[in-house]
């Protein structure tokens, strides 16, 4: 990706408010609980992370156990990254989610049995939205899951973005016409850590048939 893009731009600048500087505290406490969906086993093992930005979250998975597929636009990220994932029998993708190149790159060893969203749903356009849900369906094993801290819940359209006002039912619609269950749906208790909008966590299931 071209290092001119804007979000390069805001990586060079260390103009990033979205990154915790860590893993988001409420995916941590669900991996050190042992989250059945969060905990990779010999028929789960595919992660993706979209928006991966420093890694933080991506890691995680792959001190996990999972094979991450750590996906974001920011070229420079990579030097950052490689060499931590690929430790860890994982990678960094740098490309477009939305692109035909980069989905055929994401799903050359398969189907990911889980992807997880944070920031990255509230940081695209409104109008990729339903698109969104479309790469889901092809990039999710029936089965699998798409986890996703919904933020920032409450800020209205008028305050534009990114980040974009995001609700559970906005990526519920998202997702909606392609045979996705919403199975669990919780306040995320740990979110703010300084942030000015609320989260919650929700998790859909990719159902078979």
């Amino acid at each position: 990706m071209n290092s001119s893009h804007p979000w390069a731009e805001r990586y060079r600048e260390n103009t990033t408010p979205w990154d915790l500087g860590e893993t988001h505290p409420e995916l941590s406490r669900r991996i050190a609980t042992g989250d059945n969906v969060l905990i990779p086993n010999p028929n789960a093992k595919r992660a993706l992370v979209p928006g991966c930005g420093r890694g933080w979250d991506a890691l995680a998975f792959a001190d996990a156990g999972w094979e991450v597929s750590a996906l974001d636009l920011v070229s420079e990220l990579d030097e950052l990254l490689t060499p931590k994932l690929t430790a860890s029998n994982s990678k960094f993708i740098c490309g477009d989610f939305f692109s035909e190149e980069t989905y055929l790159q994401l799903i050359a060893d398969g189907l990911f049995d889980l992807v997880f969203d944070h920031t990255f749903f509230c940081a695209i356009p409104l109008a990729l939205r339903e698109q969104f849900g479309n790469q889901m369906a092809k990039l999710i094993k029936p089965g699998g899951h798409l986890c996703s801290l919904v933020f920032p819940i409450g800020r209205g359209p008028e305050l534009g973005g990114p980040p974009f006002g995001m609700e559970i039912e906005h990526l519920s619609n998202s997702l909606g016409k392609h045979n996705f269950e919403l199975i669990e749906k919780s306040p995320n208790w740990l979110a703010k850590n300084g942030r000015a909008w609320d989260s919650a966590w929700v998790c859909f299931r990719h159902k078979t048939g």
